[in-house]
């Protein structure tokens, strides 16, 4: 089943500008009742490098956006935490990648917020064949 996201907006980030764009981003956003998604996409290299971000729902939009189109979750490695913990399981994953204990594809990765304040992060890994 595919995943059909509609960004609210995009910008070009890197792991230096990402925390203090990624807050400022979330403050321009209207609180909602809704599932919200980061999305991170278009990697440059690897989570040190540029990438593509987006905030985006699952209901359409029009503000010329292009949706976000992803195909199968059960390829992602998920990680399921909430928003206090949002840090403390990316310190994580990273640690994970840098031993070799997950294989990042850098494709595309997302984090998916509820309402209640559980996050679900999914991980874009390398196939296992």
């Amino acid at each position: 089943m595919i995943l059909t996201l509609y960004p609210l907006i995009q910008e070009r980030l890197n792991h230096k500008t990402a925390p203090a764009m990624i807050s400022q981003l979330w403050q321009n956003q209207s609180q909602s009742d809704e599932v919200i998604y980061n999305v991170y996409s278009h990697y440059e290299a690897d989570f040190e490098g540029s990438y593509k971000f987006s905030i985006a729902v699952e209901l359409p939009q029009s503000n010329g956006l292009k949706p976000i189109y992803i195909e199968d979750l059960n390829a992602f490695e998920k990680f399921i935490t909430d928003r206090e913990n949002l840090a403390k399981t990316w310190e994580l994953i990273n640690k994970k990648t840098q031993q070799g204990l997950l294989k990042r594809l850098y494709e595309i990765d997302l984090e998916k917020y509820y309402p209640d304040g559980r996050v679900e992060i999914y991980i874009s890994i390398v196939a296992h064949c």
